[in-house]
């Protein structure tokens, strides 16, 4: 056979296996780009397992650590953000991003803009103090560790860490997880010896499927728990629905929607969780507005509090007078009163 006639036949060999090649590389760089095949096991100097980021962080693309801060002097402090990125899609890939932070122990019950509705949470049934959401988490830390302290902050903060899922949604348990186990590497870093108060919760409790409508004379399913009159507006803030977030947890949530303009909204909530009531009890100012204290029960200290959206506290305004400083106080007191007399604690004093 002449050497042409081999060369003419090896020809299309050669064009299969290089087309094979081409094929495999094109292949190989898809998975790369779109998988997280060779990828690392952890994140953010450990504190995050891929395996746990990769269940919050649904979808296709490779997890890329796009952020990461974790110094230990002076003070203590920690962020981490991974996100996925995928060469075929936009820049607005879901984002993980969790920090610590220092703030008032029932920083997501009352008062905090960026955790607007409390009873959307669903919250922890054993172990750790904290809550999840499809979006958010927070977890608790304990308080006596040798950093968990700052240089000119108040002494009713104490150290949480907080996880927010930028872009997307995921499961209440998957964001948990990542709380959890990026709780206990800042534990590490805050010098915490006694980690117990960190064990994973048994499971989730919480929120109520949908809203049920309010007994005004048994709201929020506590017995004798009226809506005082003054507190409601004819036509403005009628008695409405309620979400409840279940009697599981140690932290139970109620959302009252009032009807009206604006969409009236007023939270409370009541908790026997002590690593809540002793943060809540470092803040000596806790009850000067009336909207949060912490009463001593047969069974341990119960912690009450009680926020409300602008569009609850504009119309009161807008009735003139001191109309929002009565309802205030008269909401307050009366949910006061039913949860402490539903416990069997003593009269709160003002």
């Amino acid at each position: 056979m002449s050497p042409h006639i081999r060369r003419t036949r090896l020809r299309p060999v050669v064009a299969a296996l290089a087309a094979a090649i081409a094929l495999a590389g094109c292949a190989g760089l898809l998975t790369w780009w779109n998988t997280d095949v060779l990828g690392p096991d952890r994140f953010c100097a450990g504190a995050l397992p891929s395996s746990e980021v990769d269940a919050a962080l649904g979808g296709p693309g490779r997890l890329v650590q796009k952020g990461f801060y974790d110094e230990s002097d002076p003070y203590y402090s920690f962020s981490c953000k991974v996100q996925r990125t995928n060469k075929f899609l936009s820049d607005d890939q879901p984002r993980l991003e969790a920090e610590l932070s220092f703030d008032g122990a029932d920083f997501a019950l009352v008062g905090y803009p960026l955790w607007k509705d409390a009873s959307a949470l669903s919250y922890f049934v054993g172990g750790a103090t904290g809550a999840a959401s499809e979006t958010q988490a927070w977890v608790l830390l304990p308080t006596d560790c040798p950093r968990a302290t700052r240089p000119n902050s108040k002494p009713a903060h104490v150290p949480v860490l907080k996880v927010n899922l930028v872009q997307g949604r995921t499961t209440p348990e998957a964001l948990a997880r990542v709380a959890m186990t990026s709780a206990r590497h800042v534990a590490d870093g805050l010098g915490c010896t006694d980690t117990g108060a960190l064990k994973d919760p048994v499971r989730l409790q919480g929120p109520a499927s949908a809203p049920q409508r309010t007994d005004p004379a048994h709201a929020c399913g506590i017995s004798g728990f009226r809506l005082p009159e003054v507190a409601l507006v004819k036509g403005k803030a009628d008695p409405g629905t309620e979400r409840v977030t279940g009697k599981d947890a140690r932290t139970r949530v109620c959302a009252l929607y009032l009807q009206g303009p604006g969409a009236p909204l007023v939270t409370l909530a009541i908790s026997d969780d002590p690593v809540l009531t002793q943060g809540v009890r470092r803040d000596r100012t806790a009850t000067q507005e009336r909207s949060r204290t912490v009463v001593p029960c047969t069974t341990g200290d119960l912690y009450i509090g009680m926020d409300y959206n602008d569009g609850y506290g504009d119309l009161l305004l807008d009735e003139g007078g001191d109309k929002l400083t009565k309802a205030h106080t008269a909401l307050f007191d009366a949910f006061l009163n039913a949860a402490t007399e539903e416990r069997g604690c003593r009269t709160a004093k003002n």
